[in-house]
């Protein structure tokens, strides 16, 4: 019997295509035939999870940094004005960004701008939390 998770509506639609990536990373790493018989179950989880991180990892660096990539005509208009003063703000070249999530550690380069006025650089992020 299969384990019931609760699941994101966007993971349900590509839910079809995760399968057949799990099929194909099994043929890849075991063969068509499987692991061979007696491998402990222990081997075969320890390597899921290595492939996991590694899917977690490149998920989160990729979204991250396409979020990123965004022009500022892109971006909403509360990202684009400075969070001190409101006034207009001047891009600067990207920073590196690391952090340590629930999906592993996730690098990108973020956008980073800078108030002439209030003198001061920032990331054009939403300063509440929950966003």
């Amino acid at each position: 019997m299969a384990f019931t998770r609760h699941s994101h509506p966007a993971v349900d639609e590509v839910r079809p295509y995760l399968h057949g990536v799990a099929k194909h990373l099994v043929d890849q790493i075991w063969g068509p035939n499987g692991p061979a018989w007696g491998t402990k179950f222990s081997e075969i989880e320890d390597l899921v999870v290595a492939v996991q991180q590694v899917l977690s990892e490149r998920l989160l660096q990729q979204t991250l940094q396409r979020q990123s990539d965004a022009s500022a005509a892109e971006r909403p208009a509360e990202y684009q004005c400075c969070p001190g003063c409101e006034g207009g703000t001047e891009a600067e070249d990207p920073e590196p960004r690391l952090v340590n999530s629930r999906g592993g550690g996730a690098e990108w380069q973020e956008p980073r701008e800078y108030c002439r006025r209030c003198r001061r650089a920032f990331f054009p992020s939403v300063q509440e939390s929950g966003h």
